[in-house]
């Protein structure tokens, strides 16, 4: 054979090897999916050595204000929808600092108290690649294709639709240059390091949490994880690993007998088709009593206490009704308290006996971005970050179905927390003894007491407090029965100071009469000197809003509405529960703040006002 012939031989083979390496670079060979150990660590590091009990409590509690759902770019649905807020920019926004979202600097005028960011699990370790050149992956083809996405809308519905198919029942898997744990351990480790970085106890509360996500782009089986402190697992658990609800708690028990303290909290049940709640057997009855405290009953894709097509004798249930058709009963927060009572009274123990929070379920890394008058409301990317993008674009998670951007959002939520202090632990302690309510974004003040021997009435509110705690409990508990008295309830509420003044307090409640649940609804305090009728109705606010202007009426309403109520249908012998709703009078809703501001013209069947409310956490009742 001639020295060309070799030469030109080695040549080629040279190339094909060399081919094959470039080829394995931009299509390596994966999902790696080889087993890691994934044992708990306390990863704390500033804050190692901080002594919480030095932060000084409050016996009487205070109230701070959080937002317990929050994406950065450290989230796939988030990142290939353009958002850039790394989680170290969402705890500034959160403390009030001013960031760039799409080009515009925008920042909330009133900081929170607390934060989490709560990135999705799933594809976690891919973004890690995909964002961090000295990461396995990051020149695979789809990792570079990844970040040509830009702000180009339709690689970005042709990405979701792609990592959606990855998470449906029976194809979940990872991408395919996922390079293994090891990414996802480092993914996490950003966020665990910001949480640490902007944790100041007694000033600005971080958690470590993350999002399990269960379905994507329908039937949403989600919950949000927190832990209480640093010791956390190496890498968070997702839903490709933990395929259903059991498969989480089994997780988080194996989390517990490591070391952590943690819980999980459900979110969007509008949107499950009624897979949130599912039916219980008394083994996953304990667990998810176990593990879910609470429930996410308001946020930025709609709201989940109730619906008006199954709530129909209830006049405010059409509130922020989106939901994937058909629209089921069992997706909502108040049929899940009330089947709770049932359940409870089947196995001795309550699966559904949530508190109640709100938050945003920002996708743009902007905790606490919730005032519907505020010219950057939007907390879906590129979806609603602008009045044309929230009247014109197709809603990305129903794709085809004609429905619009402003079909399905609204600014979200907020959680409020009764506290002792503003630290880790007493946060996380507050949210597991479910003290505890969710607000529709405003910041109304609400607290709610159960007990016996309370005055007919406070003038002063230390001494209401007091009472409250000496002599009965607070949101969240379980009042204990006593012979021939009736519980008494305790029901404050003052308005947000930068929103309209109340309407009214409602008091929901359930109860179980041996057979199934029923229900009724309140009116117990109302502004403007109205009073009940016979049926227990009362008149609407006649508070009006200017749709010329957006002004409210400052004039009717209440600052504070109070009382000290008895349930005149108190029945000892059944188990029961109540929750507030606290309702402002109406305000302009940001459908209508785009009309004031640009023309903006929404279809008539869009509401333009809106009754921003409070919801509290139940207290629960049983008979000995």
């Amino acid at each position: 054979m001639s020295r060309k012939v070799v030469i030109g031989l080695s040549l080629l083979l040279a190339i094909g090897i060399l081919g094959f390496f470039i080829y394995r670079i931009l299509v390596p060979a994966g999902p790696i999916l080889d087993p890691v150990n994934n044992p708990v660590r306390d990863r704390a590091t500033l804050s190692k050595d901080f002594d919480e009990s030095s932060i000084e409590k409050n016996p009487q509690r205070n109230l701070y204000w959080g937002d317990l759902h929050v994406h950065t770019n450290m989230s796939f649905d988030a990142y290939i929808g353009g958002a850039s807020t790394t989680p170290d920019e969402a705890y500034e926004f959160a403390q009030g600092k001013e960031i760039e979202i799409f080009g515009m600097n925008v920042k909330i005028d009133r900081p929170l108290d607390f934060a989490a960011v709560t990135d999705h699990s799933e594809f976690m370790g891919e973004l890690y690649s995909v964002q961090h050149s000295d990461a396995p992956g990051y020149y695979a083809a789809m990792a570079i294709y990844f970040r040509s996405i830009g702000l180009d809308t339709v690689k970005m519905r042709q990405m979701f639709n792609r990592a959606a198919e990855s998470v449906k029942e029976g194809k979940r898997t990872h991408l395919p240059f996922f390079k293994g744990f090891e990414t996802t351990k480092s993914a996490w480790s950003v966020i665990l390091e910001s949480a640490e970085k902007y944790y100041k106890p007694g000033e600005f509360t971080t958690l470590a949490a993350y999002e399990w996500t269960l379905g994507a782009a329908a039937k949403h089986i989600h919950r949000n994880v927190f832990f209480r402190d640093m010791k956390v697992p190496d890498y968070p658990v997702s839903a490709i690993e933990a395929g259903d609800e059991n498969a989480l708690w089994a997780a988080l028990e194996e989390f517990s007998q490591g070391g952590s303290t943690v819980m999980a909290i459900p979110h969007n049940s509008n949107l499950s088709l009624g897979h949130t709640f599912l039916d219980k057997t008394p083994e996953s009855a304990q667990l998810q009593n176990k593990y879910e405290p609470l429930v996410e009953v308001h946020q930025a894709k709609g709201n989940s206490e109730v619906h008006a097509k199954f709530w129909q004798n209830d006049e405010f249930a059409g509130f922020e009704n989106y939901a994937f058709d058909p629209a089921m009963e069992k997706s909502y927060v108040r049929d899940a308290l009330k089947r709770g009572l049932a359940y409870e009274a089947e196995f001795g123990v309550n699966p559904f006996k949530f508190g109640l929070i709100g938050s945003t379920d920002t996708h743009n890394g902007t905790p606490g971005n919730t005032e519907e008058w505020s010219e950057f409301i939007g907390n879906h990317s590129l979806l609603d970050y602008s009045n044309v993008t929230r009247r014109t674009r197709d809603w990305i998670l129903e794709s085809g179905s004609g429905k619009k951007v402003y079909d399905a959002v609204n600014p979200g939520g907020l959680v409020a927390v009764w506290a002792e202090a503003n630290t880790r632990g007493d946060i996380y302690d507050a949210m597991k003894r479910r003290e505890t309510y969710a607000t529709s974004g405003g910041r109304i003040k609400v607290r709610f007491f159960a007990g016996y021997d309370f005055e007919e009435s406070y003038d002063s509110y230390d001494q209401m407090v007091e009472e409250g705690y000496a002599k009965g409990v607070a949101m969240g508990s379980d009042i204990a029965p006593k012979a021939t008295s009736s519980p008494q309830f305790i029901i404050w509420a003052s308005k947000d100071p930068e929103g309209a003044n109340l309407d009214r307090v409602q008091v929901i409640k359930a109860w179980y009469n041996g057979e199934g649940v029923e229900e009724k609804i309140f009116n117990v305090v109302m502004s403007d000197g109205r009073t009940m009728n016979p049926d227990g109705s009362t008149q609407p606010t006649s508070a009006t809003v200017n749709m010329e202007t957006g002004e409210w009426d400052k004039e009717k309403g209440a600052v504070e509405l109070k009382t000290v109520w008895t349930d005149p249908e108190f029945n000892p012998d059944q188990k029961a529960f109540y929750y507030l709703r606290v309702l402002e009078n109406p305000t302009a809703r940001f459908t209508l703040w785009d009309q004031i501001r640009y023309g903006t013209i929404y279809p008539d069947t869009e509401a333009l006002t809106v009754q921003e409310r409070a919801w509290s956490s139940p207290i629960w009742y049983s008979p000995i």
